[in-house]
């Protein structure tokens, strides 16, 4: 095992300790557990499967970390029943096929990219709003970036527009609604009105509804993206339960 790819377990099993309620994004669905590595006959027939080599970093940590488990978003999903779920880009994207190895919430996927010039980059699937890019050049990239931002107490990046979710527009319309009754102006809803208003959204009141996504039927109930879990954050101190999201179904590889 590289030096790095030994570091990477220290540096999981730190995070885990520092982290013993799961508070952290996706915590509690990880668990910061890592699945075995998969034996080199599993990783052969794989890459059989996918009709295509899996991009070294991918194929590296795979075979001499894990196959599955601690990692951004929700955690990574098994890369051996991932392969079952290859999604083509976008028409305008330099890649045509593409591995998701992570939830990264509302039914977002970070993908390992299989061919064309972009090979081996780590892209954001979230068409459902318009967003398909490059998020990380490489998976190594991608995972230490998690770690890195975890040890220094910050958020995961969201990879989407603020304000871009369902959540949030959800969000907007009930405040709109609640300003509506009290007869107040959009946009002034403030002080013990808004804690109010929100403190009525109790554990679960709001469900987030998967759309073109690889892993979820569309209408599914899935957990919230970074944005959406930062909007909550932010809002809880005004009242906002921070379990206002309904839990969502597990993607499918992991069902």
């Amino acid at each position: 095992m590289s030096e790095l790819l030994a570091t990477v377990r220290e540096a999981v099993r730190a995070l885990a300790t520092a982290d013993p309620k799961l508070r952290r994004f996706g915590a509690s669905r990880h668990r910061y557990e890592l699945s075995p590595p998969l034996a080199p006959a599993a990783l052969a027939a794989l890459e059989g499967q996918l009709g295509a080599a899996l991009p070294e970093e991918v194929a590296d940590f795979a075979a001499e970390v894990s196959a599955g488990g601690a990692g951004p978003g929700y955690g990574i999903v098994p890369i051996d029943r991932a392969a079952a779920y290859v999604v083509a880009a976008p028409a305008s994207a330099p890649w045509t096929r593409g591995l998701p190895l992570a939830h990264l919430g509302c039914g977002y996927t970070a993908v390992a990219v299989l061919d064309g010039g972009a090979r081996g980059e780590v892209w954001i699937d979230a068409r459902a709003i318009g967003v398909t890019r490059p998020i990380q050049p490489s998976f190594t990239a991608f995972y230490l970036d998690w770690i890195d931002r975890l040890a220094h107490a910050l958020w995961p990046e969201p990879h989407v527009p603020p304000g871009a979710c369902a959540l949030a527009a959800a969000l907007s319309g009930y405040l709109a609604h609640c300003e509506a009754e009290r007869g107040l102006a959009a946009g002034s809803l403030a002080g013990d009105a808004l804690r109010e208003a929100l403190s009525r959204l109790g554990p679960g009141a709001i469900e987030v509804a998967a759309e073109s996504s690889a892993w979820f039927d569309d209408d599914d109930r899935v957990d919230p993206c970074i944005a959406c879990a930062r909007l909550i954050d932010n809002l809880a101190a005004d009242g906002l339960s921070r379990e206002v999201v309904a839990p969502g179904v597990l993607p499918r590889p992991l069902r």
